[in-house]
């Protein structure tokens, strides 16, 4: 079975109705909490208020940070982190998807370190220490990025055009409430481009050259989940029983790039952006995987196949060549019946960006750990390829 270690420092509440101990648990870290969130209008408004009220009812006070944006921005976390040190916050309350969940993280890193959160992404010489950062609770409303149960934490630098990670264990939420009934207000694109995440999650920690048979299990789980639910969930959102479904496997998800990681789609997909932030995470991995498993099909082909027939069950008797080689036109397919097929061009990524954007790609450790590894050429012909479909 080979060699794996496994970690999930994070105490889980799964299940609907589960929201209803949001408040008793934020209450066990502190006094004070910071709500961090989006701004709060349209549908989730309510469950907002619901949250807040939930929580300030243990005679906890709730300072509302909602200036959260889907590419959450160093701006943003910055003037967190400055509200949060001088109301002597005690705990970060992440409530929504994975945008407002890793800005919760950041700000529990930056209120307790010294300088910005930008300082403590991989790529610098400074690392977040788990003793001295605020404790983290996350609420999650979609079911996509696995935030919730990852040591990650994503956000962009608009002064540097780069979105990059908070690669440590002091940012595992310290417990996360999934609570189905909390998704399904999600719009019908965004349960889409979510879903797709979490499905990327699963399938970069199984296709990993550093996967390991226990992963493997949780991941598979996820994508059969996926694979099932994830239309029904676009068509039908107020199905609370196909919502817990997806909400299952965007944990299991999470909990497979917690212990595994993501490859080369994310490599790509993050550095789109990072310099346009109007594309979403989500979105950003659907414009790359078809170029990604063109690439990859040969050298991955047993994995590949055994994803093609859990989504066409018809490929069961082709060999596993045959099987893998029908899995790029699968994941179109679906793509386009998700509602959520797009091109660079569709998504107003300027052409110029190419060259920034095939750096990124390749300066990231997630493109090394994909089965096949790419040249920049080929990333570069992978982004072209990507700008009209």
């Amino acid at each position: 079975m080979g060699q794996f270690s496994f970690n999930l420092p994070v105490k889980i509440h799964f299940g609907t109705g589960k929201a209803s101990e949001i408040g008793k648990i934020v209450a066990k870290y502190g006094k004070t909490a910071m709500m961090v969130t989006r701004p709060w209008t349209g549908v989730q408004k309510a469950a907002f208020e619901r949250v807040r009220a939930l929580v300030e009812a243990e005679g906890v006070k709730v300072i509302v940070f909602d200036k959260v944006t889907p590419n959450p921005t160093t701006y943003a976390i910055n003037e967190g982190t400055l509200i949060a040190k001088g109301e002597n916050v005690d705990v970060l309350l992440g409530v929504g998807g994975g945008s407002s969940i890793d800005a919760a993280k950041a700000i529990a890193v930056a209120a307790t370190h010294p300088g910005p959160a930008w300082d403590y992404v991989y790529t610098s010489s400074k690392t977040a220490d788990p003793a001295i950062t605020l404790p983290i609770i996350a609420v999650t409303t979609t079911s996509g990025t696995g935030s919730h149960v990852t040591k990650y934490s994503v956000f962009s630098n608009p002064d540097v055009k780069v979105k990059s990670t908070i690669v440590n264990e002091a940012v595992f939420p310290k417990e996360s409430i999934v609570d189905p009934e909390l998704c399904t207000t999600m719009p019908a694109f965004v349960t889409g481009t979510t879903g797709f995440d979490a499905f990327a999650h699963a399938f970069e920690s199984y296709t990993n050259i550093n996967a390991n048979p226990f992963i493997d299990s949780i991941a598979l789980q996820a994508i059969q989940l996926i694979v099932e639910n994830l239309e029904k969930a676009v068509k039908d959102p107020e199905n609370v029983e196909v919502r817990e479904k997806m909400c299952y496997a965007d944990t299991l998800a999470g909990i497979s790039i917690a212990n595994v990681g993501t490859t080369l789609p994310h490599s790509m997909g993050q550095p789109i952006s990072g310099k346009c932030p109007w594309v979403s995470h989500g979105q950003s991995l659907t414009l790359v995987y078809p170029e990604f498993i063109r690439l990859t099909q040969a050298s991955c082909q047993q994995k590949f196949a055994v994803v093609a027939r859990m989504m066409d069950p018809a490929l069961k008797d082709k060999s596993d060549a045959e099987a893998a080689a029908q899995l790029n036109g699968l994941i179109i397919d679906w793509q386009k019946r998700l509602g959520i097929y797009t091109s660079l061009e569709e998504m107003k990524v300027p052409m110029e960006e190419i060259e920034g954007l095939t750096a990124d790609a390749m300066a990231c450790p997630d493109t090394y750990v994909n089965p096949a590894v790419p040249t920049a050429e080929q990333v570069r012909e992978m982004f072209m390829n990507m700008w009209s479909k």
